[in-house]
């Protein structure tokens, strides 16, 4: 009858999951529930342009609720949540509660221009305490919390305190206020001793109090490195962002994909007071303390002291033991009467069912019995699904070892069946498709000569583990074989491992390479770690050189890796040689800005030059010419003797001009026989005027080419600035080209200043 009953509501739990599903999808709206840590109105304000911003990302309606612990655990149980951002703590009683697909990502928090994924818990007290200015002075004082299941407003300060002997909860009295703003106002008033709030809150109240913190004293503070707020206790994962298993996995990739998209500066991230969100965090430390201080959904555990943990966990160790023994006994016990036969199985039956870790029974190579672990486990709906078949139905083809699953599994139910245990991992094939590494130990529980035996398998989690293994292998794999350069040192900056790309890409053999520095620039490396150390990496380039002397250039990367305490333990390192991308750049930024013949800056860089000119010479309140040159009697020399003797004149009539300017102006080539200069600071006309001349004196002189001496001269126009009136460099130009037609018409070899024409 309770079999029956269980099926019921488990088909009838099935089919809400399945119309809370189609409802979702046919209307297409969602909701976003956010724990109420702090007044609801401030929540609101701050969380939904969040929601706003996914709505539009991922084109469904999200709304927002805003629930205390309660209420939100009530709105999870009824499906009316789809997404809910809770602290640590409750996530793991919701977790215990339901089966969750896992941690979405995690929430990075703001603090000015830093960010951070940690929290912890304050400890303070009113500044003018005197009496209370260490943790020992804590002692029968009245506590004001928000709540036991705050991580950081209640769980992070017990468990440091525990650490330090004093043991609160069983002398303190500890009000429980809901929120940390009430926590805050009890202490300033008076009505309690102490707060315990989580880490940030007084760094957003002091925005709108900014003489809070001349209020308050922060008792047990910390000094972590990096980390940005106040803190009495050591640090833990910030909150998760959590889907429901009811949202289907379209839906949960989009808000994925909007939420990892957010960036520290975007106008959502402001508002809400966030950097974005990370992947998922580690979630083992929160674990460990909800155990060891015994609060939900571990609030039934022993303390783990060794005492304890064999009292709790002999059954784990010694499971297959006494279910051996228990099962022989029973197995003798039935050879004597089919009654006992009958008792023995109903109560072996019922201890399978009722154990904590999955296990079945087999029989003829058969599921004859199953617990409700083992259905969870393959997230089937009940037992009736597994029983009656055998291993190999929920088994892949092959096994990781390439053995045929279904030959695999005959073999060793043979060997169990002779009297043998069998232990293996395996790997099975969830109903979801999703496959499940699982850790096999197989034992018979029949006496010797009994036709019929029964097996028992008990199956063992261990995908977590193998997935673990197959990052480290890939991460080996990714170390060894890149083509870029890898490499580790310790917190000091000095190398403990390379890849073999660091060593071809340093030329450093690798006794040269490992305990020394990597090849950083020797006034900024100091400082690169620095960087890197505060927030978190630091990338950039740099010319370095190889272990012969040679020069190369290098795109760098050196990222931080922290401890479980958040000090910085090691620092990872990645760079590639990009010397012949520089050179590329280096001769194309030639290319573009420097005439080929003459390697006289082209119209394009001058230009630019005369831009800067120009703003200089307005700062300077000083004046600028620019001139126009162009040779008389060149197409002549070109047609007569050819283009390459043309280009010889070109070269040495434009070194002659270069030997006459001054190091401070700039003389380029725009194109043929043309040419502009730009001669800063002009003093007076005269001295203008002389330039030009030594300019023409030298461009007449005798030129050897082709064999022959050439004869050319100059028309140079030029005009100055400042003028009245706002001029830019390109009307400068054709003021200056305007002029040199002038020269030209009046008789060559000569220079003409514009002036503008009368009207």
């Amino acid at each position: 009858m309770n079999a029956r009953r269980c099926v019921i509501s488990l088909v009838l739990l099935l089919i809400s999951e399945l119309v809370a599903i189609q409802a979702v999808s046919a209307n297409q709206a969602l909701t976003f529930g956010v724990f109420s840590y702090r007044p609801d109105h401030i929540l609101q304000e701050r969380y939904k342009p969040l929601t706003d911003y996914l709505s539009r990302e991922t084109g469904l309606q999200i709304n927002l609720e805003v629930l205390n612990q309660e209420n939100m655990s009530r709105a999870i149980a009824a499906n009316r949540l789809d997404f809910f951002l809770t602290n640590p703590s409750h996530f793991l009683l919701i977790r215990s509660e339901r089966s969750l697909t896992g941690v979405l990502a995690t929430l990075v928090r703001r603090a000015g221009d830093t960010s951070t994924t940690s929290l912890g818990g304050v400890i303070f007290t009113r500044a003018d305490r005197a009496d209370i200015a260490h943790l020992a002075d804590l002692g029968d004082r009245t506590i004001a919390s928000p709540g036991v299941h705050f991580l950081g407003g209640y769980q992070a300060q017990v468990l440091e305190l525990l650490d330090a002997g004093i043991d609160i909860r069983r002398v303190n009295l500890i009000r429980f206020l809901g929120t940390h703003d009430r926590v805050v106002r009890s202490v300033l008033s008076g009505d309690s001793d102490v707060g315990f709030i989580r880490t940030s809150i007084l760094e957003q109240m002091a925005q709108a109090d900014p003489d809070l913190f001349s209020k308050v004293k922060v008792l047990n503070r910390q000094r972590l490195a990096g980390f940005p707020y106040l803190v009495s206790t050591r640090l833990y994962p910030e909150w998760p962002l959590v889907a429901l298993p009811h949202v289907n996995e379209r839906t949960v990739r989009k808000v994925a994909s909007a939420v990892f998209a957010i960036e520290p500066d975007d106008e959502v991230a402001l508002a809400a007071g966030i950097s974005g969100f990370s992947p998922p965090a580690d979630y083992q430390a929160v674990e460990y303390l909800a155990r060891t201080l015994r609060v939900p959904p571990y609030d039934q555990a022993p303390q783990l002291t060794w005492v304890d943990a064999l009292h709790q966990y002999r059954l784990w160790v010694f499971t297959i033991l006494i279910l051996v023994t228990l099962l022989l006994a029973t197995s003798l016990w039935l050879g004597r009467s089919r009654r006992q036969l009958a008792s023995e199985q109903k109560r072996l039956r019922q201890l399978i069912r009722g154990w904590p870790q999955p296990a079945l029974l087999i029989r003829d190579g058969l599921f004859s019995d199953t617990n409700c672990a083992s259905v969870d486990l393959l997230r089937y709906t009940s037992s009736e699904s597994l029983v009656g078949k055998d291993l190999a139905v929920f088994s892949p083809e092959y096994q990781p070892d390439g053995q045929i699953s279904r030959q695999k599994m005959a073999h060793m139910l043979a060997r169990v069946s002779g009297g043998q245990v069998e232990q293996c991992e395996w790997v099975l094939n969830r109903s979801d498709g999703t496959e499940v590494w699982v850790e096999t130990t197989m034992a018979p529980i029949h006496a010797e000569g009994e036709p019929e035996g029964l097996i028992l398998c008990s199956l063992y989690d261990v995908t977590r583990r193998k997935r673990a293994e197959q990052r480290q292998r890939l991460a080996a794999s990714v170390f060894e074989y890149a083509r870029e350069a890898i490499f580790i040192t310790n917190s000091h900056g000095i190398v403990v491992d390379a890849n073999d790309s660091y060593l071809a890409i340093t030329g450093r053999p690798r006794n040269r390479a490992i305990g020394r520095l990597p090849p950083l620039p020797v006034d900024e490396g100091s400082g690169i770690f620095a960087s890197a150390r505060a927030q978190g990496f630091w990338s950039g380039e740099f010319a370095s050189r190889r272990n012969d002397g040679a020069p190369i250039a290098l795109a760098v990367t050196l990222s931080s890796v922290r401890g479980d305490h958040g000090e910085v333990s090691h620092f990872v390192g990645i760079f590639s040689d990009i010397s012949r991308i520089k050179e590329q750049e280096r001769k194309l930024r030639i290319m573009a800005h420097y005439d080929a013949l003459t390697g006289m800056p082209n119209r394009v860089l001058f230009a630019d030059r005369l831009q800067q000119a120009m703003a200089l010479t307005k700062r300077q309140s000083g004046k600028l010419a620019v001139v126009y040159i162009d040779l008389d009697e060149f197409k002549p020399v070109n047609d007569a003797f050819g283009h390459e003797a043309g280009d010889q004149l070109l070269v040495e009539i434009a070194t002659r001009m270069r030997a006459v300017l001054r190091e401070e102006d700039t003389l380029a080539r725009l194109g043929g026989d043309e040419f502009a200069a730009i001669v800063m600071n002009v003093q007076d006309d005269a001295s203008l005027e002389s330039l030009l001349v030594r300019l023409l004196t030298r461009v007449a002189e005798p030129v050897w080419v082709a064999d022959h001496s050439v004869e050319v001269s100059a028309s140079i126009g030029y005009t100055l600035f400042p003028q009245i009136g706002d001029l830019d460099g390109d009307q400068l130009l054709r003021q200056a080209d305007q002029a040199m037609y002038q020269a030209k018409h009046q008789g060559r070899n000569r220079y003409v200043r514009f002036v503008e024409p009368s009207a």
